[in-house]
């Protein structure tokens, strides 16, 4: 595996967000479903997980793309937008030259 695998700042921090979420989203599962049986803990586990990843993940960029635009953001969410692709494309970047 060559330099083309390797994982920059923003795909390390992203990936570590999303198993916090993870862990965070399987222990809030477990404690709401205790007393139930497995496939709803399981059910429970899975959108405590999605649920957190909607308020973490979507909420900070609906609210850029609201309220600025990714391009000119400092934040993870926005990191992540301007670092998949090279150069930027979207049209505030475009438009500065």
């Amino acid at each position: 595996m060559g330099a083309e695998w390797e994982l920059g700042a923003e795909a390390g921090g992203s990936l570590l967000l999303c198993a916090a979420l993870l862990a965070a989203g399987c222990a809030l599962g477990l404690r709401l479903g205790r007393g139930r049986g497995a496939a709803d803990r399981g059910a429970l586990i899975w959108l405590c997980y999605d649920a957190l990843v909607h308020f973490a993940l979507e909420g900070p960029f609906v609210y850029l793309s609201l309220v600025g635009n990714v391009a000119n953001s400092d934040g993870l969410i926005a990191s992540l937008c301007i670092s998949c692709r090279s150069p930027c494309a979207c049209a505030s970047c475009m438009a500065a030259g």
